[in-house]
């Protein structure tokens, strides 16, 4: 394992600068863990919020500094307890966002993210007798930063870490945010 890291890192550091502008596609899989906000029907609860997670998208790059990105991300299943009441769910959502990046070497570069998301929630609560299914959504921002190493003149790899915003437009309630760390696998056509 050792020695496939180390090849990976020469590949990376090691030769040329590949920037090519084009179509980029992307996977990716990691955690993500729901943190909810203090005034939520949940204060102090027991969580058990950390599950995988997945993401696909689709994008635009413009070189080493810019690309966009319209993405699908399955955010997984989390549950909270208050000791009365247990509320489970499930959530997704698509974004549209902007990546700006900063080359560190000839191929690697730090960059940062932020868009929007539209996120859905369905969730089941045992809060008045059997199960109660409900199903919330709204629009929020979303932002994040990550590192990308590219491999190959048409691969990369990135590790980032985005924070995607939750709030109730309804009841104009803060929710709280999903924290997303994953690692992903570009590839510009």
């Amino acid at each position: 394992m050792k020695y496939y890291l180390i090849a990976l890192l020469t590949l990376v550091f090691c030769t040329p600068a590949y920037a090519k502008d084009g179509l980029v596609l992307g996977l990716g899989a990691g955690k993500g863990e729901l943190q909810l906000d203090e005034g939520s029907n949940f204060p102090n609860a027991d969580t058990d919020d950390e599950d995988s997670t997945k993401n696909a998208f689709i994008g635009y790059r413009a070189g080493d500094a810019l690309s966009f990105e319209l993405g699908y991300h399955d955010l997984g299943e989390f549950e909270v307890s208050n000791g009365l009441t247990t509320l489970s769910g499930e959530t997704d959502s698509v974004s549209l966002s902007a990546l700006l990046g900063l080359p560190l070497t000839e191929r690697f570069s730090i960059f940062g993210r932020a868009g929007f998301h539209h996120w859905t929630v369905e969730t089941a609560s045992n809060a008045f007798g059997p199960r109660d299914r409900d199903e919330a959504n709204g629009t929020d921002v979303m932002y994040g930063a990550g590192i990308r190493g590219e491999i190959t003149e048409n691969t990369a790899i990135r590790l980032q870490y985005d924070k995607m915003k939750l709030s109730d437009e309804e009841d104009d309630a803060d929710i709280g945010d999903y924290d997303v760390a994953s690692v992903v696998f570009e590839l510009t056509l």
